[in-house]
């Protein structure tokens, strides 16, 4: 009778401890699909990221890079955007000497079919809080932000 006592204790004290409760996956991007062709919808997020105090510091044709370098590979268009906000990435890099690591941010754009495009956008405030540095955190919240008031603008 205590042995039954003793496991039904244990098995309320693995239950509470969430032991087998299943969290929910962390994403680490954020994104939409824009009902607009590919070239039209790279120039409406460039414009976008301007009005939120962002540059495009680096621009990449990841597909034209991967076909140049793989024969036989035909990729639909894919390009990779580093976006900053200086006075963001400043703050970020006094609160962290290696933070360039992870600048700039990272935005990609993809084409789905020839009048539909996926935008993707890094989470900073999921990079910053991995590093585990609390001075980040606020900081990247604030680029969260603006990268998602770029997203949200792109469904209007």
């Amino acid at each position: 009778m205590k042995t039954n006592y003793f496991f039904i204790g244990l098995l309320i004290l693995i239950a509470s401890s969430g032991l087998f409760a299943q969290e929910a996956p962390v994403s680490y991007f954020f994104s939409t699909t824009v009902n607009a062709p590919f070239d039209e919808t790279t120039e409406r997020v460039k414009e976008l990221l301007k009005e939120n105090g962002f540059g495009v510091v680096t621009e990449l044709d990841m597909d034209q890079k991967i076909e140049e370098k793989l024969e036989g590979v035909d990729l639909k268009p894919y390009k990779l955007l580093g976006v900053c906000n200086p006075k963001m990435a400043y703050d970020a890099m006094q609160a962290e000497e290696n933070i360039g690591l992870f600048l700039p941010c990272k935005m990609i754009i993809k084409e789905i079919d020839e009048n539909t495009t996926e935008v993707v956008s890094v989470d900073p405030s999921v990079m910053m809080k991995m590093l585990g540095n609390p001075k980040l955190t606020p900081i990247g919240d604030q680029v969260t932000v603006k990268l998602k008031a770029v997203i949200d603008r792109l469904k209007e």
